[in-house]
């Protein structure tokens, strides 16, 4: 009778809650049009309906001004805002949250732990670029003959290599081991907080210890990393932390600011995984965008590789080479602008009531999103901004008095894979271009490849977010001269 009577309460306790959400959702923002299932139910049945359907459900509502639509969470709404921008971008922190909005899509304290959602690290940018970072036969090997080659799961691979020598360093960044980890993990996050979403938040903390599986990664990372964390630790706690070979990576970076628990290995073990997740899943999604672009579209590989030569011929291989290369850059945000990783930008948390400039108000404790996409396929920012263009950005950067502007990393209302242009606009980014610019220069100058049928494959689309074929194959051979 007790187990009845357990199960009877806990029956009552998810009924009660989501009737009171349902009436707060119903009377608080009845004034915005609703994409999606909206009854008390069908509410529910929305949040299935917007995994597999939420970019028909962003494009019936971007002719809307403001709109709202059920995503995976316990009923609620996420307010869908197509324009006003400029908005979000003044408002205060006490206002809309970045750090809450991230940590609620993330449910970043359950899957990347308490310390990185609520204790972040600053951390300075100041990296070197070899090409010796890259291995490419290790991943590709050279040959005569077309080969087949997984591209999104080889280019992750060589993703994690590259970001972690920058992350921890020699010689972990070379330990098969660490680097399957740190790749297991990414799909892990965004696992876990797909199925925790779907679950009231009261009972989050609960589904949690059933639902993560990262602590797994944490517990095989720290075994791994442990020895050299320490010994990171001591050194310099006996030199200081300017003494001669102290190395320049993520782990230095974060013990110039950590204090107290933070300097613990667990928390380092914890920041490295969380470092990895930013690092390597944007990054491959990205690249792996931009090589299904080229494979089909051939013609522009030569200007690409006339560029790339003519640089690294003047002035060698270096990060400050790779900023010249123009076309490249245009490529890469031309790639981003049609695909991106995500179809929405931005989340934040309404801390309080906040008030657009059309007057309307919206009350604490919703999420908010902007649409990328109606962004980048505007006909008012971009002409014809169905139709990929590749050197749409270096032309604009041709012209005089815009050298500076329109390149992947810069901030502009009409481009927003990393956030609205404000100070929480994603700090990684320059990382990121390096990188992917460093590995996409290389690749293209040294192999030929395409699909067998020429055809790019159809993209993956889970909710918002925007891959690639995981399974897809490009054939690679050395490059023809």
């Amino acid at each position: 009778m007790e187990g009845i009577n357990l199960v009877t309460i806990s029956l009552v306790v998810v009924a009660v809650y989501s009737i009171r959400r349902y009436i707060i959702i119903y009377h608080t923002l009845t004034d915005i049009p609703t994409v999606g299932s909206s009854g008390f139910v069908s509410t529910y049945w929305g949040i299935f309906d917007h995994l597999k359907n939420a970019n028909g459900l962003l494009e019936q509502g971007t002719p809307i001004p403001s709109s709202r639509f059920t995503r995976p969470s316990d009923g609620n709404y996420t307010l869908v805002v197509t324009a006003r921008l400029a908005d979000a971008k003044k408002a205060s922190d006490d206002e809309l949250s970045a750090q809450f909005g991230t940590n609620d899509v993330l449910q970043a304290e359950f899957t990347l732990g308490p310390e990185v959602a609520w204790d972040p690290l600053p951390c300075h940018h100041n990296f070197s670029w070899t090409s010796h970072s890259l291995q490419l036969q290790n991943h590709i090997p050279l040959t005569e003959d077309w080969i087949e080659v997984p591209a999104m799961e080889v280019l992750m691979k060589m993703v994690s290599r590259i970001s972690n020598r920058m992350i921890v360093g020699l010689p972990l960044c070379h330990n098969q081991e660490f680097l399957d980890i740190n790749v297991k993990y990414t799909t892990q996050v965004i696992t876990s907080s797909v199925l925790l979403r779907m679950f009231p938040k009261f009972l989050r903390p609960f589904a949690a210890k059933v639902v993560c599986t990262t602590q797994g990664s944490y517990r095989r990372l720290r075994k791994i990393a442990e020895p050299m964390l320490q010994e990171r630790l001591d050194n310099d706690e006996q030199f200081g932390k300017s003494y001669a070979g102290r190395p320049n990576d993520l782990i230095s970076w974060l013990l110039e600011f950590a204090q107290g628990s933070q300097r613990s290995i667990r928390d380092l073990c914890v920041r490295i995984l969380a470092a990895n997740f930013g690092a390597l899943h944007t990054t491959t999604v990205t690249l792996t965008h931009i090589l299904f672009d080229l494979a089909t579209n051939p013609q522009y590989i030569d200007p690409l590789r006339a560029e790339i030569e003519k640089i690294t011929d003047e002035h060698g291989w270096s990060k400050a080479s790779l900023q010249k290369m123009k076309k490249l850059d245009s490529l890469m945000k031309e790639s981003s602008r049609m695909w991106g990783i995500l179809a929405i930008t931005s989340s934040r948390l309404v801390m309080k009531a906040f008030t657009f400039s059309n007057g309307q108000v919206i009350p604490p404790g919703y999420l908010i999103n902007f649409t990328a996409r109606a962004i980048h396929w505007d006909e008012a920012n971009f002409e014809d901004p169905h139709e990929f263009k590749p050197f749409r950005f270096s032309n604009m950067r041709d012209k005089e008095g815009q050298e500076v502007f329109h390149s992947f990393v810069t901030l502009e209302p009409d481009f927003v894979p990393f956030g609205i242009p404000n100070r929480h606009a994603c700090p990684g980014r320059f990382f990121a271009a390096t990188e992917i610019k460093g590995i996409l220069a290389h690749l293209i100058t040294t192999y030929d490849f395409k699909f067998e049928d020429d055809k790019r494959p159809k993209n993956i689309q889970i909710a918002e977010a925007i891959s690639p074929s995981p399974t897809a194959k490009l054939l690679f051979r050395k490059r023809r001269i």
